[in-house]
């Protein structure tokens, strides 16, 4: 009987506990992979915000200098930027 008892109890705990983890974060139970998305997606926005200001920085004094490589360079830098900060607002939108 004690057994049963246990069984029980344990089969309430394990349903009681996947009910709460699927309540917590407006019925979804991807909170945290949602958090961890934002995350990622922040930085990937910071990161292409500083690219594309160095890229024009850099172009900049390679322009003031004559120098075609570092141009050819500088804007390799700014269309990385711009990349990144273009997939990091499309994921944003696609993910809602």
């Amino acid at each position: 009987m004690n057994l049963i008892n246990c069984t029980t109890n344990f089969r309430y705990s394990v349903v009681s506990k996947l009910v709460m983890l699927g309540d917590g974060d407006g019925g979804s139970y991807t909170g945290a992979i949602d958090k961890l998305k934002d995350v990622i997606c922040n930085i990937g926005t910071a990161l292409g915000v500083i690219m594309l200001a160095y890229g024009g920085i850099k172009f900049a004094l390679a322009f003031q200098k004559m120098d075609q490589q570092g141009e050819h360079q500088a804007v390799f830098s700014i269309v990385s930027g711009a990349v990144l900060m273009g997939l990091s607002a499309v994921i944003t939108a696609l993910g809602g």
